[in-house]
């Protein structure tokens, strides 16, 4: 069943990008983008070919509603001042989405190639993250500047990362962790040693992720289910790291400095 066109999800991805990081976008330039969200081409050709072609596609389709409009009533977006955001709504099915879909095979286990130059690289990732629920990230260089878009677009509740990302890193963890309400705030760990990426469910889901989370859309990556065996073996052996790691306490900024003022 399809939830939504290729042309649906590209914007609801779009959306997303766009004002993750605070920037406004209108509903013009919204519908801009939906009329042709890549360069304009022209086809070059006999009237022949082009009325051969236009014939084969029985016509062309009206449609009643702008994407605005369309995406307005279905739920997926809100529109304020003219500044289009994604609902709660929109944010649920870009995810759900753009989801890695696997097949189970019959050896429990298959594979999602995540290319840089796929433009939804990201987007999937964070749509795997989802379906674990709240379970427990572990990347040994995650930093804060993904702790936002975790914490807003899934339900992870434990992420593990290591001391490799170094002293100034951690710190700013710590400082991210303090914006967060104590109710959506995850519990962050920091690991002495930490080699691999996995995201491990409070069941029995356990995926391989082929890089860290910073790096995806650079790299070439992969999403790996694992089998049950080898899923209950890294379960087991990240529950005992997640134990003997240190706990990383919210540290509130320091206090402005008023001398002089």
């Amino acid at each position: 069943m399809e939830i939504a066109t290729e042309a649906g999800h590209r914007l609801l991805a779009y959306i997303s990008a766009a004002t993750r990081r605070g920037a406004t976008l209108s509903s013009e330039h919204l519908e801009a983008y939906a009329k042709s969200p890549f360069r304009r081409t022209r086809r070059i050709g006999s009237l022949q070919e082009m009325m051969s072609s236009f014939a084969s596609f029985g016509g062309r389709t009206e449609y009643l509603e702008t994407w605005t409009e369309y995406l307005s009533r279905v739920g997926w977006i809100s529109i304020s001042d003219n500044s289009v955001k994604l609902t709660t709504l929109g944010h649920a099915i870009l995810a759900d989405l753009s989801a890695p879909k696997i097949e189970t095979a019959s050896d429990d286990s298959s594979e999602v190639i995540l290319d840089p130059s796929d433009p939804f690289a990201y987007v999937k990732i964070i749509g795997a993250l989802a379906d674990i629920g709240e379970g427990l990230l572990v990347d040994p260089y995650f930093r804060f500047d993904q702790l936002q878009t975790v914490v807003e677009h899934t339900q992870i509740k434990r992420i593990l990362t290591s001391k490799k990302i170094g002293a100034p890193a951690i710190s700013q963890l710590a400082l991210a962790l303090a914006v967060f309400e104590e109710s959506e705030r995850p519990e962050i760990r920091v690991a002495t040693e930490l080699h691999d990426r996995f995201a491990i469910s409070a069941g029995e889901k356990v995926i391989a992720i082929g890089t860290s989370l910073n790096s995806v859309g650079r790299n070439l990556s992969i999403v790996v289910p694992l089998a049950s065996v080898a899923g209950s073996a890294i379960r087991g052996s990240h529950e005992d790291l997640w134990a003997k790691a240190q706990v990383l306490a919210p540290k509130d900024p320091p206090a402005p400095n008023n001398v002089g003022s």
